[in-house]
């Protein structure tokens, strides 16, 4: 049965509920694909031009003092000689965290670049339609006790998605800034540098948390799509085989908002990052 005929019949609830979901996750889809230049070019001129310059002004000079602290810490360690490697592997440090202060962008561009194309390789739009063949009395029953819940289903599990794929780019947007200041304590040596090291896990879990997400939806997708409610139930179950039917759409939003809400936990706990 068409769409269109299916929420005649069945009420506004059922449209309703299946524009908001579709839509949001057509915003969804968009925003998958985007990287954080192309999501919003006025953030990210003003993090590019304005704060990593000021905060590679800050890097740079903490670097200097990062290094003497190590220095000092190495040479008046009781317990360990200071030996030229010490000095060197010091050396070492200081200079890539500089080359890593300089060419930062760059790198952080690339990885942008990476995890969206990725994620447009493995989403395709595979959220499953919410359609109801069967038109029937359980149909009209759930409609008629759970409409409003259906339509504030798919408002609060849409959104919650939409603003966990938001919510990222303004993640990674602060990221960028702090990467001057985090790659100068490379230079400290044993113990600061923790710091530099926790950044780039961090960055890299905020960068491909995206991957992650469209994994989980277009797997879910799949997965979701291929549960049966009682759909194909026969005899007089099929006359309202309808009500699990629309309930499976109440669950697909429900399972796909805690799929997506948990992409962080999961990648973080998968690589210990």
């Amino acid at each position: 049965m068409p769409d269109w005929i299916g929420n005649l019949l069945i009420g506004p609830a059922y449209a309703i509920g299946n524009a908001i979901w579709n839509l949001i996750m057509a915003m969804v889809g968009n925003v998958l694909i985007t990287t954080p230049q192309g999501f919003s070019q006025e953030a990210w001129n003003f993090v590019a031009s304005q704060l990593y310059p000021w905060a590679l002004g800050i890097g740079t000079a903490l670097l200097n003092l990062f290094f003497l602290i190590g220095f000092f810490k190495e040479a008046g360690n009781i317990k360990e000689n200071f030996t030229w490697e010490i000095l060197i592997n010091q050396g070492i440090k200081i200079i890539l965290a500089n080359a890593l202060m300089q060419s930062g962008l760059s790198i952080i561009r690339e990885f942008f670049r990476m995890a969206s194309r990725l994620s447009g390789q493995v989403y395709l739009s595979n959220v499953p339609p919410f359609t109801t063949e069967d038109i029937d009395l359980g149909a009209h029953l759930f409609f008629f006790i759970f409409d409003a819940i259906y339509i504030l289903a798919a408002i609060i599990c849409g959104f919650m998605i939409l603003l966990t794929v938001y919510g990222r780019y303004l993640k990674l947007y602060v990221m960028v800034v702090m990467a001057p200041v985090a790659m100068s304590t490379m230079a400290g040596g044993r113990g600061m540098e923790q710091s530099a090291y926790a950044w780039i896990k961090n960055f890299l879990v905020n960068v491909f948390e995206i991957l992650v997400i469209a994994i989980t939806m277009a797997v879910a997708g799949k997965m979701i799509s291929a549960i049966d409610f009682m759909t194909n139930a026969s005899g007089l179950m099929n006359l309202v085989n309808g009500f699990p039917a629309v309930l499976q759409s109440l669950f697909t939003m429900i399972l796909m908002t805690a799929a997506v809400k948990g992409a962080d936990s999961m990648l973080r706990r998968s690589f210990a990052l």
